[in-house]
């Protein structure tokens, strides 16, 4: 399948770099491992944020926004995790680390690639947050990249696992986006 010989030129690309600049290394472990906190942090920090604003005749809007966004944050984390789960029983895939000549720079909790929880994680914060605040949502988007970038890099996830990732991320936030909003 022309996909996944493409998807194995593009992670030897990428992962080809690690080990030749110090500094490059360091930036990809930062967005393989430390990043997706960052994400959560600032999804935090927003919702923390909505509590303060002053109380007006908008209230009441505002208030109902920040418990929807609550639910629809916690029901797409279930969502997300369950759904990629459920494709690792069907479709196992190894980590790329464990071929010879991958070079491995963190050490991943399971031997399942496919799909990427880092990903569907970080892309999943990204789309709740840009249902309701389109600016830090689509920064959010931006740091979720990185996180994939990251990961393929460091030789933990294949270009399509970290793809896979995303859409489950992306999607699962989008449907249960659109649930909620309909009740």
């Amino acid at each position: 399948m022309w996909f996944l010989n493409f998807d194995y030129q593009f992670f030897t690309a990428i992962n080809s770099l690690a080990g030749k600049y110090h500094w490059l290394d360091l930036v990809a472990i930062i967005c393989a491992k430390y990043l997706i906190f960052v994400i959560f942090g600032a999804a935090l920090g927003w919702w923390i944020s909505l509590h303060k604003s002053k109380p007006t005749f908008a209230w009441p809007v505002e208030g109902k926004k920040k418990w929807l966004a609550v639910g629809h944050l916690g029901l797409t984390a279930v969502g997300v995790y369950l759904i990629n789960n459920l494709i690792a029983l069907i479709h196992f895939r190894e980590r790329p680390f464990l071929r010879e000549g991958v070079k491995q720079m963190v050490n991943p909790m399971s031997e399942k690639s496919f799909p990427s929880d880092h990903a569907a994680a970080s892309f999943a914060v990204a789309a709740v947050i840009f249902f309701y605040n389109k600016a830090l949502g689509g920064f959010l988007f931006v740091l979720a990249i990185l996180v994939g970038l990251g990961r393929i890099y460091t030789g933990v996830h294949y270009p399509l696992d970290v793809l896979g990732g995303a859409v489950v991320g992306i999607l699962t936030a989008m449907i249960v986006g659109f649930i909620l909003k309909k009740k």
